[in-house]
């Protein structure tokens, strides 16, 4: 207690200071990690693709805007290609709606060149796309070839399933609008049959008898298949077959319809695409039904229709369109007319120019097949004028497109020339630090050698001053030897001296002097200064000959006295080394001054030891 006690008086004297630091704190990680989340959403490729594939449906040219601004912001990193790759591929989608296809062939180039495969098969379809637009069908055909061989060499690779049925799909519309229904057959079957065999549509068949629907998108698929089945056997003229294929795309969307536990956005979207290919069979089917005759139910299936795709203007127009032949054959001009002037509002309100002039210029041809000329003169005009509208715009597109291509061009120039100087700059570092280092080696090697050479040299001068020890101390021990052996027989000589004067006899005493002679000689022996001459020159090395070279005058016994005070030797030891007097020696040292030419200030020992 007394310890909680402590902490809530310590809290409270430092309450200001606490809630400053956790205000303080609070405020700064905001700081750093707002910026970083919102960089995060900014850049993140899912929500750019989602958010540019919304646009443009509603708004194409702002689509287009905001695909080229974040472009213009993309770095040329490999982490922004499949982004780029997308937002060029629904940028060529845009132009390829808008009827623009040189600048759709162009963004979906561009799109493969941004991907990472080779083989880019998604790109080859949506190139046949072009191309099938504009009717030239062996160009589609071909890319569509081109993309379904490679799927079908990569079986196992993701959306292959998908990719195959597509491709399959698009060859089948090319002979079917050529006519050759035999062989879209084929292909449309073969579509249908990938679509089967997937493992996805087998789960999703497995789960038909449960409470949830499983790969719902799988069943939709099949779906699909059955209904472009029905569109050609509708064209070929077999409406019972036809029929046949809706009733069976239409039976596996109604399971798709039926309640689910999940209710997430995935399965709303399925639904909603679900209610759209639902809308377009009872579309179709009033076709079928208007063409057979049987008129009550095909109004019927055009109100179903009407009802189903409220939510997906195209495909509302397209069975406006489809409505018009309805009412013509049970002779209706006006409600054709007022079918016609429906799509064509619809068409207003969304932005749909292109499909506007299609239903204008079937009005036209309306009014003119019933003989109302003036009306589709008045038509005629709007028609002129809304195709100008349309070719100023297109021209404004297209020269923005140009000017966007022009700056991103030149964008990219400057970014490789900014990676060229990039590169050489970071070469030229990598130089340079490597001319650094190899220079940062060399001055640590060589101080390194000087170290070592400083070691080796004191190394070397220790030893020599070790030698030149040993060889002083031999040096000494020999002139102790001489002085010693000079002391004996100066004191021999003493004793023959004495011994002799006691000697009477003349002819003795004259018997005795070639003793003391030698004994003389050998006092100052020659043979003692060679031996010792010889251990001077090993410890003093060039000592006697620079004297000699520089001071010519001297002589032996001045030479023999330099290099017994290069010795350190003092004036008696000299004289009991010489056998001379210290008076004697101290005169020689005398003249020695005298005949090295020294002043009265500059030392003997000294000026010889600095030889």
């Amino acid at each position: 207690m007394l310890q909680k006690y402590r902490l809530v008086i310590i809290i409270k004297r430092n309450y200001a200071l606490i809630r400053t630091l956790i205000r303080n704190t609070t405020v700064l990680f905001f700081l750093n990690i707002l910026p970083y989340c919102q960089d995060q959403t900014l850049v993140n490729p899912s929500t750019v693709v989602d958010s540019l594939k919304e646009l443009s449906k509603s708004n194409p040219e702002r689509a287009i805007r905001y695909a080229r601004e974040i472009l213009n912001m993309s770095s040329p990193e490999d982490n922004n290609r499949d982004r780029d790759e997308k937002i060029y591929n629904i940028m060529g989608e845009i132009y390829l709606d808008l009827g623009m296809p040189s600048l759709a062939l162009s963004s979906f180039i561009d799109s493969g060149n941004r991907s990472k495969s080779k083989n880019r098969p998604w790109n080859k379809l949506n190139i046949g796309n072009v191309f099938f637009q504009q009717s030239q069908w062996i160009e589609a055909k071909n890319r569509y070839l081109d993309a379904l061989d490679i799927w079908r060499r990569n079986k196992n690779k993701p959306n292959s399933i998908t990719g195959r049925s597509v491709a399959l799909s698009n060859l089948g519309r090319i002979e079917m609008n050529l006519e050759n229904y035999d062989d879209a057959l084929i292909y449309f079957k073969e579509a249908l049959d990938v679509k089967l065999s997937s493992a996805a549509y087998k789960t999703f068949q497995r789960s038909l008898s449960g409470s949830s629907i499983s790969h719902g998108a799988a069943g939709l698929g099949v779906a699909y298949q059955h209904s472009l089945l029905a569109l050609l056997y509708s064209n070929w003229g077999i409406y019972d077959m036809a029929l046949n294929q809706l009733s069976v795309s239409d039976s596996l969307l109604n399971y798709i319809f039926k309640p689910s536990i999940n209710q997430d956005i995935k399965s709303i979207k399925l639904r909603a695409k679900a209610e759209v290919m639902s809308g377009k069979n009872h579309s179709l089917r009033m076709s079928i039904y208007s063409r057979k005759g049987d008129y009550l139910r095909a109004h019927n299936e055009s109100k179903y229709s009407k009802y189903k795709l409220k939510y997906s203007p195209f495909d509302l127009v397209v069975h406006h369109e489809r409505e018009v032949k309805l009412f013509l054959n049970q002779d209706s001009l006006y409600k054709a007319l007022e079918s016609l002037d429906k799509g064509i509002k619809l068409c207003r309100l969304n932005g749909m120019q292109i499909q506007e002039l299609n239903l204008m210029e079937t009005k036209v041809e309306i009014m003119k097949t019933h003989k109302l000329e003036r009306s589709a003169l008045d038509i005629a005009k709007l028609i002129i004028e809304k195709k100008g509208e349309i070719s100023s715009e297109r021209m404004k597109v297209l020269l923005e497109s140009l000017s966007y291509r022009q700056e991103l061009n030149v964008k990219r120039e400057m970014l490789k020339e900014a990676k060229a100087r990039e590169l050489y700059l970071y070469t030229f570092s990598v130089l340079l630090f490597f001319l650094v280092l190899l220079f940062a080696i060399y001055f640590s090697n060589k101080s390194k050698d000087n170290i070592l050479k400083t070691k080796v040299l004191e190394q070397e001068k220790q030893i020599a001053e070790n030698e030149l020890k040993n060889k002083e101390s031999e040096l000494i021990e020999m002139s102790t030897f001489i002085v010693a052996k000079n002391d004996l027989l100066e004191s021999i000589q003493k004793e023959l001296s004495y011994h002799t004067s006691l000697i009477e006899n003349k002819s003795d005493k004259k018997l005795m002097e070639p003793l003391k002679r030698k004994i003389k000689d050998k006092i100052d022996d020659s043979a003692d200064w060679e031996k010792f001459q010889l251990q001077f020159t090993a410890a003093y090395p060039g000592f006697v000959e620079k004297l000699n070279s520089q001071f010519l005058a001297l002589k032996s016994e001045d030479i023999k006295l330099c290099c017994y005070l290069k010795m350190n030797m003092s004036t008696r030891e000299i004289a009991r080394l010489s056998g001379l007097t210290v008076r004697a020696v101290e005169n020689k040292r005398y003249r020695l001054r005298k005949k090295l030419e020294l002043d009265t200030e500059t030392s003997l020992d000294k000026f010889l030891k600095a030889i």
